[in-house]
């Protein structure tokens, strides 16, 4: 499922339970893959007033680097 970011940069999210990933689609088109996210670490997004904030401090917190499509 595809979660809407109001973001000039990102344009929606998903996250895949059974790889533990993250993924970003960009407003580009293109996709960035995070791994070792947790389903509480998206949960945490999904119910954020903020989803764009949210998301970058979750970046902060040290996940392993994106993959561009």
């Amino acid at each position: 499922m595809l979660v809407p970011v109001e973001s000039k940069q990102i344009a929606f999210c998903s996250y895949d339970e059974d790889e533990s990933s993250l993924y970003l689609y960009y407003h580009t088109g293109d996709v960035a893959i995070f791994s070792s996210i947790g389903k509480l670490d998206y949960q945490s997004v999904l119910d954020s007033p903020n989803r764009y904030d949210t998301l970058m401090n979750l970046m902060k917190k040290g996940q392993n680097a994106a993959v561009n499509w």
